[in-house]
């Protein structure tokens, strides 16, 4: 009877959007569904019988505060044995920060001590809506092949649209412009193939991290471009640093080290006198400001 149980409540667990894990009270993993393997890029031969905190998921909050480090929602669901919900950023198997909501429910055996606990995880409906709406690019060439994000031509059409909105509607939106700190020196010492992980990393976390009506692209080489949709400037502000912060709590495995990158962000609001040109220069001199004193910052202007 408990083994019909234990493979009816893993077959529910399977068959749901959420990503679920199991873990012990020493945070053993000891289940691992099928969503979580979509969301994360593990497969459950990777995780089962690994500890959470081994250098997995690496739970970070919108300050970079490593969660597995400190107390984690599961490390304080057991301890205070209670459900515990909380905003966190996941690190998926090929670099990205990805934003999810936990929600963690210890586990209580018969005589109602806490022997584990359970953790639900869901990225909402913003991040399938953005990657339907990439996919219905694809036909008209808006796609960079390399990230799949869209491209630069199709930045400068969204861009020309934003800058008319902000002076036939009166909209307040942000732009970002975007760049990867010596990546030609990082090309020069790991190669080019390294260079592209990086890039599709990067360009996923963005990604993972704008809402659905924002727009990112990859501008060229190693710059992004991103329009943040009704916006104002203390938002603006602490979206980018947010961004710039889970872009350098990012990594990628290279014959298991980590390597990290940086970025450097001019970011602007959108003025009503605004060209395509004027908007991406002024964006860009911020931004060349960032690297002139010192990098792995953001400028507003």
């Amino acid at each position: 009877m408990k083994k019909a149980m234990k493979k009816y409540y893993e077959t529910a667990a399977d068959n749901t959007v959420d990503g679920i894990y199991f873990v012990d009270r020493k945070r053993k993993i000891l289940y691992w569904n099928k969503a979580a393997e979509e969301i994360t890029g593990y497969k459950k031969e990777e995780i089962i019988n690994k500890r959470c905190f081994d250098n997995i998921l690496r739970h970070v909050d919108e300050n970079g505060t490593l969660l597995c480090l400190t107390k984690c929602p599961l490390v304080r669901a057991m301890e205070k044995g209670e459900i515990v919900s909380e905003n966190v950023y996941l690190h998926d198997k090929n670099g990205a920060r990805i934003p999810v909501n936990v929600e963690t429910i210890p586990v209580r055996n018969r005589k109602g001590e806490i022997v584990g606990a359970v953790e639900r995880f869901n990225q909402g409906w913003g991040l399938p809506l953005i990657r339907e709406n990439i996919q219905k690019l694809q036909k008209d060439a808006f796609i960079d092949q390399l990230t799949q994000i869209p491209n630069r031509r199709y930045l400068e059409i969204k861009i020309d649209e934003a800058i008319k909105e902000v002076n036939l509607l009166n909209k307040s939106h942000g732009f970002l412009f975007i760049d990867i700190d010596d990546f030609k020196k990082l090309n020069d010492t790991y190669g080019h193939l390294i260079g592209d992980r990086v890039l599709r990393a990067i360009a996923q976390t963005i990604l993972s991290n704008i809402k659905p009506h924002d727009i990112v692209g990859r501008y060229g080489g190693e710059e992004f471009a991103v329009i943040l949709k009704d916006i104002d400037e203390e938002n603006l502000k602490k979206f980018t640093n947010t961004l710039r912060i889970l872009i350098n709590n990012s990594s990628i495995d290279i014959d298991g080290r980590e390597l990290s990158i940086t970025t450097s962000i001019g970011c602007t609001l959108i003025r009503k006198d605004d060209t395509i040109q004027s908007l991406i220069a002024r964006a860009d001199a911020l931004m060349y400001e960032v690297k002139k004193s010192g990098k792995n910052n953001c400028k507003f202007g």
